[in-house]
């Protein structure tokens, strides 16, 4: 168990970041020690206006102007993911570190736009079309330097992916057959069993060429994730959640901690409890190559055409 804490973070001076969802919650916090720390990061959400606030607010909080910036991205739209991908990639010569923080919890089943049930989208096909559309500023940035461990990107998952199937159903990822008062939870612990997945199969394709991947659970935090089911699980939930003791800030370490520290970079591709802490039930997806290599080959296959 890490004893880290932001005061462990490092100068962070030359660094850009992007941060899903950073706007709220724990990746507000985790934007908030970024930039504290002297990166500039990038806070990327549907809604700018909230992007805007948080912006302000950090500054007042800071006493300073930290280096702040918006990026519009909706993850139940792929088109805007792209965008959102290009538009930064348009106005930044590099990209250090990429936390995928953002995505949702237990909603009722609907199919996005883009035809995939919303978790499986907002958890795992955007992010990883976000960090695919974004794979060459980050290897051109890791080319850039012989610290072959400086380039991140981090995946934040759960712990309730082991409360999902035990393998991803490549057949219907959307789960259109789950029933029952686990069927929410069953959908949210796919799409987090598949974003641990990715981040060992970005990890084993990148490495060699300097860019890292790794995968959290942040703990057990209120924030707005838990509104979202309306069943009896859901309340049960959110009444357990209330409970915990973990401010938003404890819950971004694990995120922080994989983006930033040396101690990380020599345990790529892991999946970590917080803090830094291993978990021996993720241990058949991370040695599942072939799994892990055919999910995301079947991933860039079905949404090459954006």
């Amino acid at each position: 168990m890490s004893n880290f804490t932001e005061k462990d973070i490092p100068d962070l001076t030359g660094y850009t970041a992007i941060v899903t969802g950073g706007n709220s919650g724990i990746g507000y916090e985790t934007t908030k020690q970024l930039a504290l720390h002297n990166a500039r990061v990038y806070i990327a959400s549907r809604n700018l206006d909230r992007v805007q606030k948080a912006i302000d607010e950090l500054n007042q909080q800071a006493g300073r102007k930290l280096d702040l910036h918006s990026l519009q991205m909706d993850l139940v739209d792929l088109k805007s993911v792209k965008a959102a991908a290009a538009d930064f990639s348009a106005r930044e010569e590099r990209l250090d570190i990429l936390i995928n923080n953002a995505g949702v919890m237990n909603v009722p089943f609907k199919l996005t736009k883009d035809g995939y049930e919303t978790q499986w989208q907002a958890n795992y096909v955007a992010p990883h079309v976000f960090t695919a559309a974004l794979l060459p500023k980050l290897l051109a940035t890791a080319a850039a330097y012989d610290d072959k461990t400086r380039v991140r990107v981090v995946n934040v998952s759960s712990d309730l992916a082991f409360n999902g199937p035990k393998t991803i159903n490549m057949a219907d990822p959307n789960m259109t057959k789950a029933k029952g008062m686990m069927e929410l939870q069953q959908r949210y612990g796919h799409s987090k069993q598949a974003i641990i997945r990715d981040a060992v199969e970005i990890n084993n394709r990148y490495a060699s060429q300097g860019v890292t991947a790794f995968s959290v659970h942040p703990g057990i935090v209120k924030s707005g994730l838990q509104n979202s089911d309306p069943s009896l699980m859901g309340k049960i939930i959110r009444l357990a959640i209330r409970l915990s003791p973990t401010t938003h800030l404890q819950a971004a370490y694990n995120s922080l901690w994989c983006a930033t520290t040396p101690a990380a970079a020599k345990q790529a591709g892991k999946f970590f409890m917080p803090v830094a802490k291993h978990d021996a039930r993720v241990e058949a997806w991370l040695k599942d190559s072939k799994g892990n290599a055919e999910l995301y080959d079947a991933t860039e296959e079905k949404t090459k055409a954006l």
